[in-house]
């Protein structure tokens, strides 16, 4: 019975954590409301091949017809050639970054490496693609799809540095002297002890790096070109000359695309949690 007694203080805890839980959902429903709206209007009928603010019918003809647009499945395929490549630059450099950032014997390189990660994140991505014009522009470079590449790789690179350097903190040095002890050189160890335990944390932050390469509109609006565009720039180009609810599917085939994506690396992030090697007694 004292359990169920009321008391103000258990009253108050209640209604705090309930008016929190409110106040999540509407947030969480004003972000994402636009992004479900899209979704709903793929399915639209339409008028004469355009969107309508009125649902007019029912159709899942707008997926078909959205690959079957040769512009649409162009700028598809630019965006996955663009962040393959530097899902596998960011891989390649950030993990190195990430490692060098806690094992690397001077502190002030340390500090430096990290203080450089940061700010490759902070920069707003509208200056790097202004810069990244005039350099090109100036030096003469013409735009392809090694420019649109060299302009997005760097954020991605920061993001793999900071996911392997989180992975690289929980790694149990004990190991590796172990393995020292035994004859083995510092190649040997980095090969056979250190990166199949960074393996899953390496693959984490490429899928990361590859979803959000893939979804870069604002660097990738200022260095693609007619013959070089990108699925986030078609889609932002055409909402001015009135869409087609295929622009729509396009969207909600991306949005799906992203999710999944970002699934996979939460359940590869999961599972390095869970088989993380277990410390020497």
């Amino acid at each position: 019975m004292s359990a169920l007694r009321f008391t103000p203080g258990r009253w108050g805890e209640r209604t705090t954590n309930a008016a929190l839980l409110l106040w999540y959902a509407a947030a969480v429903l004003f972000l994402f409301a636009p992004i479900f709206a899209a979704i709903l209007y793929s399915f639209n009928l339409g008028v004469v091949n355009k969107q309508t603010a009125t649902i007019t019918g029912w159709t899942l003809k707008w997926f078909p017809a959205a690959w079957n647009d040769l512009s649409l499945r162009r700028s598809v395929e630019a965006s996955l050639v663009v962040a393959f490549w530097s899902a596998l630059i960011s891989i390649l450099i950030g993990s190195a970054l990430g490692y060098a950032i806690v094992r690397h014997p001077s502190a002030r390189i340390r500090a430096g490496l990290a203080g450089l990660t940061y700010v490759l994140l902070i920069v707003p991505e509208s200056v790097i693609g202004i810069s990244l014009l005039l350099f090109y522009g100036v030096t003469r470079i013409p735009l392809s799809t090694a420019t649109l590449v060299a302009g997005i790789t760097p954020m991605v690179i920061a993001v793999v540095a900071l996911i392997v350097r989180a992975r690289v903190l929980t790694l149990d040095r004990r190991v590796e002297e172990a393995a020292a002890d035994l004859g083995s050189t510092r190649l040997k160890t980095l090969w056979f002890i250190v990166l199949p335990q960074l393996a899953p944390a390496i693959a984490a932050g490429g899928i990361m790096a590859y979803t959000f390469s893939f979804d870069n509109l604002v660097v990738s609006a200022f260095l693609t070109t007619p013959q070089i565009n990108t699925l986030p720039v078609y889609l932002y180009g055409s909402l001015q000359y009135g869409p087609s609810p295929a622009v729509y599917a396009a969207a909600s085939a991306v949005f799906v695309f992203t999710l999944a994506m970002l699934g996979v690396a939460g359940l590869i992030f999961r599972w390095t949690s869970r088989h993380t090697a277990a410390p020497l007694p």
